[in-house]
């Protein structure tokens, strides 16, 4: 294949050369464009970059004076600044590749390369600018725009998608016969910006339409508009591969995934899994060796999965269920198995618990993460709550304590079941005799409750019942106590994460050192898995320290889940914050509700952004619909408050939204005499609630709130009375255990 790039460059070598005057520069100075460097990054640190839009464009590298790594985080800023000439900005992340930061360096190559995507003709500038310090990708980026094909190629490592975009391309246009990796390419993953501009670029080449056979063209377009979720664009476009060369999708099961979501999402699941089905049968009869098996594995894994899958969409429950039972053979990982088991539970429970119930038994020994499986399971037990089969609790709580052993026990879902169980023996519902004839207890509730109270992984909510029913706390000391006892630890602690501080965690404190921490968050998410605990710790401190508490719940969260987490004191204070403190104790007396309970609703609602917006309209702190938000002012003013109406409601404003928030809830709890019940109207309609209500009138409020079928509502309870649980206890002095009793005592007897 001798096709060649045919494309206009506009080259301006000099346009950045002016940079280079600093490249030897002993980066001991006394000044930063004429101000102290002690001024200067004062004043990056606080975000003020007016100092540098005053400067020469040519002066940027003076910036790394204050940090070697401070031109990239100030580039940042620049780029945000409409006003902002280009040509500052890039000079800043070229300054940023001197730095001795790995992560700064690969941070800055990412940013001068997009803008030589925009703009081929910066290349040769950011080349000759950024002189020996250029990371791989970057120099054979700039090598391919300046037209070094050959440098080009060879500076590429290929490791990397960008590295390996640019090797192929510079190897194809020099006449070497890529096509098929490109083909593979393209196809491998999920669709990036890479990928697409991959592609973009060959449609310009000369002779392009020779690089891929015409039906390569098609699986490649319909791989992208699946990624678009063009699903009937790329059933347009897979119809032309299946009518000219089907086999296609044989060598490439990523493409049968792709057709099998086309087909889930439109009109044409029957078409779907007869095709599927008929492409199984081929494979199942070429597969007559292990080897041949081996190779179609992953193909046939693919064709019955997503038959399933089209099947569920049409509630085809049963169907579906088969399908899923024959893909677990051929799937590839222990994730793919996983996925099959899930669908295989989620299938039968559609038709009924009895059926999920017996293949529960089959299928739990074989699964490899059992926390997995949570959600199904959660909303098993709700069907079984709400049938008031209590012995089916009982089999199921005995099935899954019971698999593979302790090390593959989901504790925080064996906890909700044993809680139940424990209430409704103490409700006299089931015998003690029965219930440790399932379960190898005592049978007595207080059993059950001790298992609960005992297990670390078990949410708050159900702890703290527990432990309330038991007479113990969930923390026997003091927040205070424990905040010393961690204190005496924190060396330790600090010693561990030092290990980062000259790479990565380095790299993403920078962000809050020097004026950029708004635009640390996507950073932290991209090395998640990269961090420890204790420095995913120290950036979720920073987050909360920089007003960012949403962005550091999160990271709280997640690194809380993780297998090797044990417990530390401050986290909690991480992942339950105070701000808006003093507005949210104000309207949480006015409206004789606890602050707690305040609290906890408005972590759980919004974390704590004011700007918040549901996909519902919910708006602000405490997610106020509009009506809702216009009915309750209405109240507020008859009852002599503010008219917030007046001048426009605006539910983004923190008092106005808390103060709104709290009248309701407070006019809540008034209608139903039960916090619980007001919670639950909060989120799913106070009618709702109480038709549902009134339909299971014989349980007490904790296990109707089990029964509920609507799982946000259900699950929403729950989070709001254990996040108000640690408020209580982190703030006000309340057991925790306290406060979730208060949630359940009715007001009115």
């Amino acid at each position: 294949m001798k096709s060649r790039l045919r494309r206009r460059t506009n080259f301006f070598p000099l346009i950045l050369a002016p940079i280079l005057l600093f490249n030897s520069c002993d980066l001991v100075a006394k000044s930063v464009f004429d101000i102290t460097v002690q001024e200067a990054g004062k004043r990056l640190r606080k975000g003020d970059i007016t100092f540098i839009l005053e400067a020469k464009p040519e002066k940027m590298r003076e910036i790394a004076y204050i940090h070697p790594s401070a031109p990239f985080y100030a580039g940042l800023l620049m780029k945000a600044e409409e006003a902002a000439p280009k040509l500052r900005t890039i000079n800043l992340f070229t300054a940023a590749l001197s730095s001795p930061s790995t992560q700064t360096q690969e941070a800055a190559s990412h940013e001068l390369l997009a803008f030589m995507l925009d703009d081929p003709g910066l290349a040769a500038g950011i080349l000759t600018a950024a002189g020996g310090a250029k990371p791989p990708t970057l120099k054979a980026a700039a090598l391919y725009f300046t037209g070094d094909l050959i440098g080009a190629r060879d500076a590429a490592s290929g490791e990397q998608p960008w590295d390996r975009a640019f090797h192929l391309l510079s190897t194809l246009t020099l006449g070497g016969d890529v096509s098929q990796e490109l083909f593979q390419f393209l196809l491998d993953g999920a669709v990036a910006d890479v990928h697409t501009w991959t592609y973009g670029e060959l449609s310009k080449w000369e002779g392009s339409n020779s690089v891929f056979k015409e039906t390569e063209r098609w699986a490649i377009e319909g791989h992208f508009e699946t990624a678009r979720r063009s699903y009937g664009g790329a059933l347009r476009a897979f119809r032309k591969v299946i009518a000219r060369d089907h086999t296609l999708f044989f060598k490439n099961p990523a493409l049968i995934a792709d057709l099998g979501r086309c087909f889930q999402y439109s009109d044409a699941r029957s078409e779907g899994v007869k095709l599927f089905t008929e492409w199984e049968d081929v494979m199942h009869e070429r597969a007559r060796t292990r080897k041949e098996w081996e190779e179609t594995a992953h193909a046939r894994y693919n064709l019955l999965f997503f038959a399933g899958r089209m099947e569920r969409q049409a509630s085809n429950w049963s169907e579906a269920e088969d399908y899923f039972i024959r893909s677990l053979v051929f799937a590839p990982d222990a994730k793919q198995e996983d996925a099959c088991i899930w669908y295989i539970l989620d299938a039968a429970l559609k038709q009924s618990p009895e059926k999920a119930i017996a293949l529960l038994h089959i299928y739990a020994n074989q699964w490899n993460d059992a926390s997995y499986f949570s959600d199904v399971l959660g909303e098993l037990c709700q069907t079984v709550a709400a049938n008031h089969s209590w012995t089916r609790l009982l089999e199921i709580f005995s099935c899954i304590r019971s698999v593979k052993g302790a090390q593959y026990a989901d504790g925080a879902t064996i906890a909700q079941y044993a809680y139940i169980i424990g209430r409704i023996v103490s409700e006299g519902y089931i015998p003690a005799a029965e219930a440790a004839a399932y379960t190898g207890l005592d049978g007595s509730a207080n059993s059950f409750f001790r298992l609960v109270y005992e297990e670390q992984t078990a949410s708050f909510y159900y702890r703290t019942l527990s432990a309330s029913r038991l007479g113990k706390h969930v923390f026997a000391e003091q927040p205070e106590k424990l905040r010393q006892v961690e204190k005496k630890n924190k060396t330790k602690k600090n010693g561990e994460a030092a290990a980062g501080q000259a790479g990565l965690l380095d790299f993403l404190l920078g962000f809050f050192k020097y004026g950029a921490s708004r635009y640390a968050f996507p950073y932290i998410q991209q090395s998640a898995r990269a961090l420890t605990i204790g420095e995913s710790r120290i950036l979720a401190q920073a987050l909360a320290g920089d007003g960012q508490y949403y962005e550091s719940i999160r990271l709280t969260g997640s690194y809380m889940k993780k297998e090797e987490y044990s417990f530390a004191f401050s986290d909690m204070l991480l992942y339950y914050p105070r701000p808006f403190c003093a507005i949210i104790e104000k309207y949480a007396k006015q409206a004789n509700i606890s602050e707690a309970t305040l609290f906890g609703l408005i972590h759980t609602e919004s974390a704590f952004r004011a700007a918040a917006i549901s996909s519902a309209g919910a708006e602000g702190l405490a997610q106020i619909m509009e009506f809702t938000g216009v009915e309750m002012t209405e109240r507020i003013r008859r009852e002599g408050g503010p008219d917030y109406l007046k001048f426009g409601l605006n539910l983004k404003d923190p008092e106005v939204n808390v103060h709104i928030g709290s009248y309701y809830l407070a006019y809540l709890i008034e209608r139903t005499d039960a916090v619980l019940l007001a919670l639950l109207g909060y989120n799913g309609g106070p009618n709702r609630i109480r038709r549902l209500r009134d339909a299971e009138s014989s349980l007490p409020d904790d296990l109707f709130l089990e029964t509920i079928r609507i799982t946000e509502t259900r699950e929403y309870g729950k989070r709001v009375a254990a996040a108000a649980a640690a408020y209580g206890y982190l703030y006000y002095n309340v057991k925790m255990e306290d406060v979730s009793a208060d949630i359940l005592k009715k007001r009115r007897l």
